[in-house]
């Protein structure tokens, strides 16, 4: 069982500035910080139609109490070693009272702990992570629940109410209702004479168990000061995007570097190596986790090319394909017999190289190897998904050609290659490789902390920001991601001014965009910030519209800092500042 908690744990040591904290430039996750933050205050921000993220209460609430007891740098990491290991457990629980073989449960925990898909896809604070987590738990308390004969309602409980956590996290995933279904069949005893009688008490119990969590989530919820139904707006996006999805794309713009997919169509080519008859009673189980996959496979296909609802298109819906293809590859290695101290020292070795292959031979070095390579092959015209299938798919077939026995290694050598050569993100691994994340992430907490003392309602300054380069010891940053990604913890679009990214210039702002801004925020380099807002007062004074000073502060961790200044109309003149100066008079009604 130490494996899924020690694999996270090593990676989370090497202390990877991109490991654990998301780059500039992203949103959604950054929007997730803005519900860590400031949970109650971004209640009325975000909820509604508008915004559905409130609706992640799984993820929100657990985010907001981690970030309520700790700083933010050591919060961000906390949560993402209990996101990457709770769902690496959760497999190895599964796993191993699925198949019995707990040398092969430990090593698919470790190729969850360290696959770099299942590494924050969409960022570290988004959902998708978690969510998978919740679903995996299901899992192993839905193969618990048909096994037991004293606890079936307690088991069937606790999954139903980990599957509603998961759905409740990323709503896409009730679409794998069928595929639980399965996996209860599957792992049920042939010869137990009681089947009416556990499907009705298993399924009963996990009906309550998950209303019984929405019901907690509801409470919670309605208690600080949001909806009871609150997952209403996610079930409402949901039903709008199966209309209609803005986000899906045609096939030829996403698969040719859809190199997220590689790792699961392996993973699931690893369990159809070996082959099983899940009517069989003696393969059942086997053979219902081989299948599994497959089936995922087939539904998120049917989704993406039938119904034209994103599911492979991006990395961060195409992760539901991991959930099941572990377990396969589990399965394709399966010996309940060996149990010898061999089996023992290659799952030591293998877990060595695969960590090896993130920290020793990254960001940079593996990667480019294969690139070389891939060119020297004269493959380098190939679609960018290609050349590592190929060689994954070579790795499986290995795999299956070489003795059961060192079976685990073959695998272990084919995933730490390609899974690195994948990698989205290289520069979050490596040892102590540097880089501003973790800065970014303690000065945006600190600009929150500093600008929700001037508008605690969060909405009454609106944001413009300068184009130019944020100089770092890592190099330079784009000052539009990164100050896109601070906006994004106060709803990005809606505290833009003039709902613009990056700034109109100063020359062609007018009146009307003073309309919605109780403040204006000027967001730029500490270097350009005092002429920057001394065109923007010049510019409204010209237009009958002077503005004054508010507040004004330079934010600086380590390498990177920014400036912010804060003004307001002067109108009329003599009216004092007091209170929270920002915050608008008139507040919106939900």
């Amino acid at each position: 069982m130490l494996y899924p908690l020690l694999s996270p744990a090593v990676l989370l040591a090497a202390r990877n500035d991109g490991f654990g904290f998301d780059p500039p430039g992203f949103l959604d996750s950054y929007m997730y910080l803005g519900y860590f933050w400031h949970y109650r205050e971004h209640l009325w921000v975000f909820d509604g139609n508008s915004n559905y993220k409130i609706s992640r209460l799984p993820w929100v609430l657990p985010g907001t109490a981690v970030h309520s007891l700790l700083p933010p740098e050591a919060a961000a990491r906390v949560l993402a070693y209990c996101a990457l290991a709770s769902a690496a457990l959760a497999l190895y629980l599964h796993v191993r009272d699925a198949t019995h073989d707990r040398y092969a449960a430990a090593f698919a925990s470790v190729l969850l702990a360290c696959c770099v898909g299942m590494h924050a896809p969409g960022g570290w604070y988004y959902q998708a992570l978690p969510a998978a987590g919740y679903y995996l738990w299901a899992c192993w308390c839905l193969t618990r629940a048909a096994r037991t004969d004293r606890y079936t309602v307690v088991w069937a409980a606790a999954a139903g109410a980990c599957f509603a956590a998961a759905v409740h996290t990323h709503v896409f995933l009730a679409v794998f209702t069928p595929l639980l279904v399965l996996l209860f069949w599957g792992a049920q005893q042939v010869d137990n004479r009681s089947h009416v009688a556990r499907w009705v008490t298993a399924t009963g119990s996990a009906l309550a168990g998950g209303v019984g969590l929405t019901a907690v989530l509801a409470a919670v919820n309605h208690l600080t000061g949001g909806d009871w139904l609150f997952f209403v707006p996610q079930l409402q996006i949901a039903l709008t995007l199966s209309g209609h999805d803005r986000w899906w794309l045609p096939v030829r713009q996403w698969l040719p570097n859809a190199t997220y997919l590689v790792l699961p169509i392996a993973m699931i080519a690893t369990g159809l190596s070996r082959a099983y008859r899940p009517w069989k009673k003696d393969e059942r189980m086997n053979g219902t986790l081989v299948l599994l996959p497959c089936l995922a496979f087939v539904m998120t296909c049917i989704f993406q090319f039938w119904a034209r609802v994103t599911t492979l298109d991006h990395d961060y819906m195409a992760f539901v394909l991991y959930l099941h293809a572990f377990p396969a590859v589990a399965v394709a290695l399966w010996s309940p017999v060996d149990t010898t101290a061999r089996r023992s020292s290659l799952l030591v070795c293998a877990t060595a190289l695969i960590l090896a292959s993130l920290l020793l031979f990254m960001p940079s070095q593996l990667p480019a190897l294969m690139t070389r390579l891939v060119a020297r092959a004269d493959g380098s015209h190939l679609p960018g998904i290609v050349p590592p299938l190929l060689v994954a798919l070579a790795g499986v077939a290995i795999a299956r050609a070489v003795p059961r026995g060192v079976r685990i290694a073959a695998v272990a050598v084919w995933f730490a290659i390609v899974n690195a050569w994948v990698a989205p993100q290289p520069s979050g691994y490596g040892v102590r490789t540097s880089g501003p994340r973790a800065a970014m992430l303690v000065a945006f907490r600190q600009a929150d902390q500093f600008t929700h003392r001037l508008d605690p309602t969060l909405i009454g300054i609106k944001y413009w920001m300068s184009v130019e380069d944020l100089p770092t010891a890592a190099g330079v940053l784009n000052s539009q991601q990164v100050f896109d990604s601070f906006v994004a913890t106060r709803a990005w679009l809606a505290n833009l001014f003039a709902r613009q990214s990056p700034g109109l210039p100063i020359e062609t702002l007018t009146r009307d965009h003073l309309a919605r801004a109780t403040c204006i925020g000027i967001l730029s380099s500490p270097q350009r910030q005092p002429g920057l807002a001394r065109a923007m007062m010049t510019h409204y004074a010209a237009l009958d519209r002077p503005l004054r000073v508010i507040a004004e502060r330079r934010f600086q961790v380590r390498d990177f800092s920014f400036a912010l200044t804060v003004l307001k109309p002067l109108n009329p003149p003599e009216t004092p500042v007091v209170g929270a100066p920002c915050a608008p008079r008139e507040q919106p009604v939900r």
